[in-house]
């Protein structure tokens, strides 16, 4: 009896920890004029496109959990379930940028540089200034609580 009361309150804890993660697409924006009030954000840059890159970012609705995502530019973080972010049309140095999950996180990301993934819930990363194609970028995720 009691291994059974521990198991349903283990489960109880690990389903309420990740209910608080945000909702995928719901609660995240893309923003590539700076940081969105009411948002947590993660820099997205390269550093060697000179197209105004400096200034976008990852957002997630303030008051959720912190998903924990990091970004390099120079390749994967070891230990984290990376997701290449490359526009094969822009020459500025983007075959080396990822977009980093923790390796237990609950967003499972692919990246199209042609369009949304059918069945995936994505979100636009597109940088205006960038004239290299990035209009029909996405970030891509199985929805996550609620699409």
């Amino acid at each position: 009896m009691l291994i059974s009361v521990i198991i349903i309150l283990s489960a109880l804890t690990l389903s309420q920890a990740e209910a608080n993660y945000p909702y995928w697409p719901k609660h995240f924006r893309w923003s590539y004029a700076g940081a969105i009030p009411g948002y947590d954000c993660l820099l997205v840059n390269e550093p060697g496109d000179p197209h105004y890159w400096a200034n976008n970012y990852l957002c997630w609705e303030t008051g959720w959990k912190n998903p924990g995502f990091r970004w390099s530019y120079g390749g994967v973080i070891p230990g984290m379930r990376c997701t290449a972010v490359n526009e094969p049309g822009d020459p500025h140095y983007w075959g080396n940028n990822y977009l980093c999950a923790p390796s237990d996180s609950p967003y499972d990301f692919s990246f199209s540089h042609a369009g949304k993934i059918q069945g995936k819930g994505c979100v636009l990363m597109n940088e205006p200034g960038d004239p290299h194609y990035w209009e029909n970028n996405y970030l891509c995720a199985e929805c996550y609580c609620g699409c």
